[in-house]
């Protein structure tokens, strides 16, 4: 760990922020693959938690957004490695957007 590291962690201790990934506007396969980079570089940076958004899909067909569903299930499928569980975040309407996750911790080398 560089002194880059250190200080980048004492920064999010500090202000309390989660690093985010939004993934509006993106396809299936490359939210995947967006989700799958970003939980990886948590990972290795030791982030404990990070907020994922994937939006409620009022603009998709039938209201309800096809990440709202994926997302959630890649995080216990192919996502499980990395994943140690999540929380979706529902607003005011009860409807949920996005969803904190808590990462695992990097693999012993």
């Amino acid at each position: 760990m560089d002194v880059f590291d250190i200080l980048r962690r004492l920064v999010r201790a500090a202000v309390g922020s989660v690093p985010t990934l939004d993934l509006h506007g993106l396809g299936v396969r490359e939210a995947l693959a967006e989700t799958d980079r970003f939980l990886r570089h948590a990972q290795e940076d030791g982030v404990r938690q990070v907020r994922i958004v994937y939006g409620k899909g009022h603009r998709s067909k039938g209201g309800r957004g096809v990440l709202r569903r994926v997302v959630p299930h890649w995080f216990d499928t192919e996502g499980a490695p990395l994943v140690t569980g999540y929380s979706r975040q529902p607003d005011a309407s009860g409807a949920d957007g996005g969803a904190l996750v808590w990462v695992r911790r990097r693999p012993a080398p």
